[in-house]
């Protein structure tokens, strides 16, 4: 029951970025989710400089440029749970240093944005898109840093799940109750795919 009265569905999807576990506990359920701060920055728009992402292995950093000429960059999430969407002055220094040493010439650059947006983060690193305990509903959440990039995906892996009411063979290792079965998933990068030897 929200706060508009009570809305009547067939089925229900949860796909709410940051803040799955707030809405998933509307529904009754806990989930192995913790949420945090993830800061990006854009710098004053300079000439061509970057062509790709660039990535650095120290707080995740990564660094690209926009098509109106600014740099984007960020890092690591903010070490501690919350929902607040204001970035914490210790990481805007790790992600500025870490800047300047993969590019100097940033230093001489002036901030035009700063943000900080809410991630769901599991404890293996991957989304679930699946099926809940609780009847007709869905859930299409946890996707930590990369939820963005699978959207396509995840949409449709996610839709299937929902029409029929059983996960697509690409989605199947991404359900709630892997943790309870030891099913977790490390991925890196390789997809779902399970290996037969």
């Amino acid at each position: 029951m929200g706060s508009r009265g009570r809305i009547n569905a067939g089925k229900v999807a949860i796909a709410v970025a940051g803040h799955t576990s707030h809405v998933a506990k509307m529904a009754g359920l806990r989930l192995p989710v913790e949420s945090h701060i993830l800061q990006a920055f854009v710098s004053e728009p300079i000439k061509p400089l970057v062509h790709h992402v660039v990535s650095f292995g120290a707080e995740l950093f990564y660094i690209s440029q926009s098509d109106k000429g600014g740099l984007v960059f960020g890092g690591h999430i903010d070490g501690f749970n919350t929902y607040t969407q204001r970035g914490q002055f210790p990481k805007v220094q790790t992600v500025a240093e870490c800047a300047v040493a993969v590019m100097p010439c940033v230093s001489r650059l002036r901030l035009l944005r700063h943000w900080g947006g809410i991630m769901d983060m599991t404890p293996d690193g991957s989304p679930f898109i699946c099926k809940t305990p609780v009847k007709n509903l869905y859930l299409n959440g946890g996707w930590c840093y990369q939820g963005f990039k699978a959207t396509p995906a995840s949409g449709w892996t996610f839709a299937h799940t929902i029409a029929n009411d059983e996960p697509h063979d690409l989605n199947r290792d991404f359900s709630l109750d892997r943790f309870e079965r030891g099913g977790e998933l490390d991925e890196h990068g390789i997809g779902n795919w399970t290996y037969k030897q």
